[in-house]
């Protein structure tokens, strides 16, 4: 049996200080998008989801990875969370970067330093 695309592009899940930090890996295109979709959609289901999103093990990314982005940052925002994302390769910076995308991400180049989740007042 084989795993749905998902749990193929998610290579691992878990909390980095105040955030959420999703590793993805592999190819994510028109086929591994809906599992990938579905799966952050459960993520960004609360309020004040942060989320930091690992690209450097992505080997390949076309424009499915690019709106399966934007919809996790949409709602995440929508429910007073944040979207980063972690990148260095060159092609997927050339397509999140591309000037007429108009795309805005806050990209990082390496795992930021955890910050401490702030007590309940």
């Amino acid at each position: 049996m084989t795993p749905p695309p998902a749990v193929i592009c998610v290579k691992e899940v878990r909390p980095h200080g105040d955030c959420t930090l999703v590793v993805l890996c592999g190819e994510i295109d028109i086929h591994t998008a809906p599992g990938v979709i579905e799966f952050l959609d459960g993520l960004t289901y609360a309020n004040d989801t942060d989320l930091l999103i690992d690209l450097r093990p992505v080997g390949f990314m076309d424009c499915a990875g690019v709106r399966l982005l934007n919809r996790a940052r949409a709602r995440s925002s929508s429910r007073h969370g944040r979207l980063r994302l972690i990148c260095t390769g060159r092609a997927t910076l050339h397509l999140l970067h591309h000037p007429r995308l108009r795309l805005g991400y806050e990209i990082l180049s390496e795992l930021p330093a955890p910050v401490p989740p702030q007590a309940a007042a």
